[in-house]
Parts: structure tokens; C-alpha cells; sequence
């Protein structure tokens, strides 16, 4: 009797293994050779134990088995009620432009090298120096305004 409950735990173990395989850990194989290993373990001890119709048997309850878990791992109302239902709404790489347009002027807070903050219409925010460098407290123009950026020049009215 001790020889036949080696034998299910062993099964199960390995069929837990290829299951953590197949759905948790995709591409690791360290799980999968290992289910591979307790799943022969357990059949090979079957054979050897009890003979080739119940290594049959064992085999094939084995493979129905694996298949039954697979499928209901597989299903995804299970993944359902573990996974997290949370919405990701944030945006990268958006500069607020709203009533910022081509021609208007201000003043760089820090230098731009070549990206770094201005203050336009009171508010600050990032900008992009058109060509090479902008020092700081330099006054600047609007060249272009991008949903993702705005770029700028150093404005004509303050160079001599």
C-alpha cells in the first residue's frame, strides 16, 4: 500500500510541475523537466511494481488527468477571480499644450539641453530647444507644439 500512495504523489507532483509550467512559468523548463521526471518516476514504479496493465492504466489516468487540470487552469473564469481588475489609465510622454501655440513667448527656467522647462503663460513645462543650447532666464519662442512636445528657439528680439 505505501508503494501505490508514492506512486499518486508522485503523479501529482509532476503533474503540478507541468501545470506550473505551462501557466505560471512559460520558458523556464526547470518545472516541466521536472514534471517529466515525477510523472516517469511514478509510472516506471508502477510498471516495475504492478505490472504492465496497471502501467497502462496509470498512464493513461495520468494523461486524463493532466488534461482534466490543464483545461480548468486554462479556463478564464478561473484566472478571473485572481487576477487584478484595475484599469491602467496613465499616459506617458504627454506635455499639457492646451492654449500654447506656434509664435507665443517665454522664458526658459532651465537650461534646455536640449529638453528643459519654460514658463509660458504661467505655467511651467517642458520644451525641446529647436538648435543647440538655451541658458536659463533666456527668452524663447514657440516653434513647434506637438501633442507629446513642445519645441522651442531662443527668441530674435533678445540676441544682438
Amino acid at each position: 500500500m505505501d508503494t501505490f500512495i508514492v506512486i499518486i504523489i508522485l503523479i501529482i507532483i509532476g503533474i503540478a510541475f507541468f501545470i506550473l509550467e505551462v501557466v505560471v512559468l512559460p520558458g523556464i523548463t526547470i518545472a516541466g523537466v521536472s514534471g517529466v521526471l515525477f510523472v516517469t518516476a511514478g509510472v516506471v514504479l508502477t510498471f516495475s511494481r504492478y505490472g504492465n496493465i496497471a502501467g497502462i492504466y496509470t498512464t493513461i489516468g495520468a494523461a486524463i488527468l493532466f488534461a482534466v487540470l490543464l483545461t480548468y487552469a486554462l479556463r478564464s473564469k478561473t484566472w478571473n477571480r485572481l487576477s487584478l481588475h484595475y484599469e491602467i489609465d496613465g499616459k506617458v510622454n504627454v506635455v499639457d499644450t492646451s492654449g500654447i501655440k506656434q509664435g507665443d513667448k517665454g522664458i526658459a527656467v532651465s537650461r534646455l539641453a536640449p529638453i528643459g522647462k519654460i514658463l509660458i503663460h504661467g505655467k511651467i513645462v517642458e520644451a525641446k530647444s529647436e538648435f543647440g543650447l538655451i541658458d536659463e532666464q533666456k527668452e524663447i519662442e514657440v516653434v513647434i507644439v506637438e501633442p507629446s512636445s513642445i519645441i522651442v528657439k531662443e527668441s530674435q528680439s533678445q540676441k544682438v
